[in-house]
């Protein structure tokens, strides 16, 4: 091919949608459904529109359709009429499952399958890790792809026998590291290439509700994605914005819009990625993130320490201080018992009335009533941190909380 002829492929990378999580919604009586799924749509058809409106080639979807691998058929049939109307415009679309999208029986269909049994043009739905050729309006393009993968699909029983955990996440570990090198090895040098992997990569960012959930993943090192055959790594799983790598960039788009407050502060989008061919094998790759109008979260702190006058309106003049229309609003009240025992929640809540939603109002004891106590439970702690405070408190040894954490651990995982 002549690269004088060679046009810029122009690719839309987005993951974690997450339809289905109702965190911090309420009952929307004319349609029955949550209000948040309005907030995750909106988001959703920013990207396909800016797809359109800025003739994207291929879109890249880095798995985490739905909160839940059973998700209701509304969540699935508004899902399914985006990706159609991609497909249906011309824009091809390559579709992952992520670990939210996979059913909990290995041979069950995914929601995400519907896709591949109808056999609809112009989307592809990889459950295996394989190398994608697709055939764009002028040229073609590669796409290596990594689904969440659990243990069970990688490892036979035998395999498993009598391995402390500690051996079985190493051997996992091995395993996927090995299938990265050989997607590598099927991927042709002459055509453009990209991963596309719903996967946790040593050196990423997450927010601290994440934290119990992906603590415990198989962690891939950064220098198996770095490879020459890929002009761009597409990765889905981690909720923050990241740029892991330059050169080739491997990069996490995050969710598309906000889950908790452990996204307050970060950016919510997608990325656009252009890969330019300069000679038969030596491609370049740009790209540039774009936020979309996501459901923005305040935390109002209030710190009573120090007042002198009433608490209730130390509390009242600083809410006055922020625009809270259209926004998830908590309120952190710390200072001393007897004066949070004065605070009224009445009084605060229609303080806060011209919020999206309030999500709580909490009241914390300054650290040293908490320190007489033994313990308290504080808003910023993630439950694994509150029952590790816990045992603390209650004097145990650090080995048998060590275990006990890692029990409850794997208790929270399986709810998932």
């Amino acid at each position: 091919m002549n690269t004088n002829n060679y046009r810029k492929i122009r690719l839309l990378h987005l993951a974690d949608i997450h339809l289905g999580m109702e965190n911090y919604g309420t009952y929307d009586p004319k349609t029955g459904l949550n209000s948040r799924l309005f907030d995750f749509l909106k988001c959703f058809d920013f990207a396909i529109d800016y797809a359109f409106n800025n003739k994207i080639d291929l879109v890249l979807f880095a798995g985490d359709a739905y909160k839940s691998r059973d998700p209701s058929p509304t969540y699935v049939k508004e899902f399914s009429k985006r990706i159609y109307k991609l497909a249906s415009g011309g824009i091809p679309t390559v579709l992952i499952p992520g670990n939210h999208d996979l059913p909990s029986i290995t041979r069950k269909a995914s929601a995400l399958d519907i896709f591949k049994a109808l056999e609809i043009k112009n989307v592809y739905v990889s459950r295996k890790p394989e190398v994608i050729k697709i055939s764009l309006k002028d040229q073609e393009i590669q796409v290596a792809t990594l689904p969440w993968l659990v243990p069970r699909m990688l490892l036979d029983l035998e395999e498993q026998k009598k391995k402390s955990t500690e051996d079985l996440y190493q051997l996992l570990n091995t395993k996927i590291i090995q299938i990265i090198e050989k997607l590598a090895k099927q991927t042709n040098l002459q055509i453009p290439a990209v991963f596309l992997g719903h996967i946790s990569v040593a050196g990423a960012l997450f927010g601290s509700e994440q934290k119990i959930t992906i603590s415990k993943d198989i962690t891939i090192p950064l220098y198996s994605l770095t490879k020459s055959v890929w002009q761009y790594a597409a990765l889905g799983h981690i909720h923050k914005y990241q740029i892991l790598n330059e050169n080739p960039p491997v990069i996490y788009s995050g969710s598309i819009d906000r889950i908790d407050f452990g996204e307050e502060k970060e950016g919510k989008g997608f990325v656009e990625v252009g890969i330019n061919k300069i000679s038969n094998s030596t491609f370049s790759t740009s790209f540039k993130f774009i936020s979309v109008p996501s459901r923005k979260f305040l935390t109002i702190k209030v710190d009573l320490e120090n007042t002198s006058i009433d608490p209730n309106k130390t509390v009242l003049d600083v809410i006055q201080k922020y625009e809270l229309k259209n926004k998830v609003v908590r309120t952190i009240i710390s200072g001393p018992a007897n004066l949070l025992e004065q605070i009224s929640e009445k009084e605060i809540k229609k303080a806060l009335s011209s919020a999206y939603f309030i999500a709580r109002i909490s009241k914390e004891k300054t650290e040293e009533e908490r320190e007489k106590k033994g313990f308290d439970y504080t808003e910023e702690m993630t439950p694994l941190d509150a029952l590790g405070k816990y045992f603390e408190a209650k004097k145990m040894g650090k080995e048998k909380i060590k275990i006990l954490k890692e029990k409850a651990e794997e208790m929270i995982k399986n709810l998932e």
